[in-house]
């Protein structure tokens, strides 16, 4: 396990002390709620990691069919496959609301 030293205002110490029965249960308070905000951030960056990387694959994929003339075709896979619930005619209503407000 790994011990940390954090610098916490005093002021702050003040409002909070009086709320916990000792410095124990202020202690274990402190380690649990900063372990779940470290495990928080740790998970948004390892997303964020795996989201760029699929972007980067993404535009390689895009970028290698720049000069292809049947690039249109081959879009498909690359762009994936659409839902199962995909509706050709709601994507049109949806346009036409957008553009024109019908």
């Amino acid at each position: 396990m790994c011990t940390l030293n954090v610098r916490i205002d005093d002021n702050v110490m003040r409002r909070v002390k009086p709320h916990f029965t000792g410095n124990n249960a202020m202690q274990l308070w402190i380690e649990r709620v900063l372990k779940q905000a470290m495990e928080d951030y740790a998970e948004e960056r390892e997303s964020q990691k795996v989201k760029e990387a699929e972007t980067l694959k993404l535009v390689e994929r895009l970028d290698s069919l720049k000069d292809d003339p049947d690039a249109f075709f081959k879009m498909g896979g690359i762009l994936g496959q659409p839902k199962g619930n995909f509706s050709w005619e709601e994507l049109r209503e949806e346009a036409m609301l957008e553009k024109y407000g019908v």
